[in-house]
């Protein structure tokens, strides 16, 4: 998510009513929630609302979340690939994995990695997660599990970091998630 804002705007829409949850996928800033903004466009204004949340954003949409999209006439660019963004943190992670398995053939102690369970894969149409208002059930479902990934690749950078023969694979500082950001096709709303 190297263009723009980390923040990832997930959309659904629960009888006809636009919910949109702001997930930041960037490096982690300690004590700063990951789960970062909530809203229930219900208003008057719910074209304007929904545009001013997702605009510039990075989007994730359910079935329901691309019809509120298209409805309020409201196209997105650029929308996540949940697959490939997990693919993408299982092939660090392996690559990490090689580079401790190389180093120890050479060094002899070396601690292995701990490396962290992935959360099992997402249907974002059956995602939930109570919810004070039962319309934002699915989007918080999504929004957690997102959460989840994310506090997994940084149990992943917090091994790599505390290894010297791992740091050149990524750099001194923690890196945002590798997500995956395709563009969306044209005429299509998310």
């Amino acid at each position: 998510m190297n263009e723009g804002s980390s923040v990832l705007a997930v959309v659904d829409a629960m009888d006809g009513v636009p919910v949109v949850w702001w997930v930041d996928l960037g490096p982690r800033i300690a004590g700063i929630s990951r789960l970062c903004g909530a809203w229930v466009v219900d208003g008057a204004e719910r074209a304007e609302t929904l545009q001013a949340l997702t605009a510039t954003r990075v989007t994730l949409s359910t079935v329901g979340g691309e019809q509120a999209l298209r409805e309020h006439e409201r196209a997105t660019e650029r929308v996540l690939d949940l697959e490939a963004t997990v693919t993408s943190v299982v092939a660090v992670r392996n690559e990490l994995q090689t580079a401790y398995e190389e180093a120890a053939t050479s060094k002899k102690n070396l601690t292995p990695p701990r490396w962290p369970t992935l959360p099992e894969p997402l249907d974002i149409e059956a995602a939930e997660a109570t919810a004070g208002d039962p319309r934002t059930a699915r989007v918080l479902g999504i929004a957690r599990w997102l959460n989840d990934l994310c506090l997994a690749w940084d149990a992943v950078e917090d091994e790599r970091l505390k290894r010297s023969y791992m740091r050149p694979l990524g750099g001194p500082a923690e890196r945002a998630l590798p997500a995956v950001i395709r563009d969306a096709q044209p005429g299509v709303a998310a």
